[in-house]
């Protein structure tokens, strides 16, 4: 071929080359894509000044109460809760502060002949979010029935719940793997629901058919424990010693013994002298009354713990063994209310409402109002409640971060 030709055919090759990018850049910067629907939704302009997360849920951001000024808090609308992002132990973001639990049925009341997806929506479902209202993640949806208690293991991946089954009749209790999105069903019965997890997350003691349980968690093996084995729906296993919150006071355990190292009780000391000289103490029904706590919490380490009575609420510090308390009077500002939820060094306490959050960081001293806030955190469905701390050494157990 004639080398003028070629590089003529050379050159005509190189600039329709460079013409077609030119035209390709140009369509590739004109062209965009569709937008989504929740973009669309967020270019409206709404009178609440929502923010859609998909296209049925939406977030609404509303000041806080309190006696931090100007503080903006999230509240959640979820009409669809299989669209809402579950929990991701990956995701280490949302676990840099403590974190509660809670039940929530999302959806409205509705009739036995609303469609599938209404009844979905208003069944209860375990939700966790972080302490200071941000980070909502669905848990768990793997049940059909209403929620009687929660307790995350203390690793984090592990939530044993019991529920009310629509199915079974009974109360039915499982441990839900949160990596795997697995459940595994432990026991139906028709009694008490109690949990406690190991310090390590290995195992777990429950109660089923009035008997306590081991479940070992590598193995499924479950073990019947001797009768007089111990512990109580509130409590906790930290360094070696098993910590039970029961009606009275506090029990506190070797947990590889399962020897009885000392209680606190939250008897008047006249009482506890009669005890000593007695041996026992028969619990009355005037005693019932007034000392038995009807509510109870305990910090993650088991070095407090609180409780409530008709009468009395009591704040207990477990190492010193001191019992502080107050008589429950509507006309006085109570010192030890809302400590439903205790936190890491009784530093913060919340209410155990999840609807509306009610969060207090405490005084030196542990009692409220050096640092409140409130707000609601719920805006859709009818109830959310039974809030119950996990991951809370996050944040040397701060519920917010201060410079924020």
């Amino acid at each position: 071929m004639n080398s003028k030709y070629l590089w003529t055919a050379l050159a005509a090759l190189i600039f329709l080359n460079g013409c077609n990018q030119e035209e390709s850049s140009t369509l590739s910067a004109v062209v965009e894509p569709p937008k989504t629907d929740v973009e669309l939704l967020n270019e409206k302009e709404w009178g609440d000044n929502r923010v859609y997360v998909t296209k049925d849920n939406y977030i609404l951001m509303k000041e806080a109460n309190g006696t931090i000024p100007e503080i903006m808090k999230p509240c959640f609308v979820v009409n669809s809760a299989k669209e809402w992002p579950r929990e991701d132990l990956s995701n280490a973001d949302s676990y840099d502060l403590p974190r509660v639990d809670f039940r929530w049925n999302n959806g409205d009341f509705v009739s036995a002949s609303a469609s599938e997806k209404a009844i979905y929506e208003s069944y209860d479902k375990v939700w966790s979010i972080k302490t200071d209202g941000t980070d909502l993640r669905l848990v768990t949806d793997d049940f059909s029935g209403d929620v009687r208690i929660m307790r995350r293991s203390p690793n984090n991946r592990y939530l044993a719940y019991s529920y009310a089954s629509r199915t079974s009749g009974g109360t039915d209790k499982v441990v839900f793997d949160v990596q795997t999105q697995k459940s595994t069903l432990l026991g139906t019965d028709l009694g008490h629901s109690q949990f406690l997890w190991a310090e390590d997350s290995s195992y777990l003691y429950f109660e089923d058919r009035a008997k306590y349980w081991k479940y070992e968690i590598t193995t499924g093996k479950i073990t019947q424990m001797d009768d007089d084995f111990y512990f109580s729906e509130v409590g906790v296993i930290y360094g070696g010693k098993r910590y039970v919150v029961s009606e009275f006071g506090v029990g506190v355990y070797d947990e590889k013994s399962d020897k009885r190292l000392y209680g606190v009780s939250i008897y008047p000391k006249e009482l506890q002298e009669k005890k000593k000289k007695q041996g026992y103490l028969v619990i009355t029904r005037e005693h019932s009354l007034q000392y038995e706590l009807k509510s109870r919490s305990i910090s993650p380490d088991g070095k407090y713990a609180w409780g409530e009575s008709v009468q009395y609420r009591y704040f207990i510090n477990t190492e010193t063994k001191e019992v502080k308390l107050e008589k429950k009077d509507p006309k006085k500002k109570s010192q030890y209310r809302f400590f439903d939820v205790l936190g890491l060094n009784a530093e913060y306490v919340r209410s155990a409402s999840a609807g509306s959050a009610r969060q207090y960081k405490l005084t030196i001293d542990k009692k409220l109002f050096s640092q409140t806030q409130h707000w609601g955190q719920i805006c859709s469905g009818h109830s959310a409640t039974l809030s119950w701390l996990y991951n809370g050494f996050a944040n040397n157990g701060a519920f917010i971060k201060e410079d924020k």
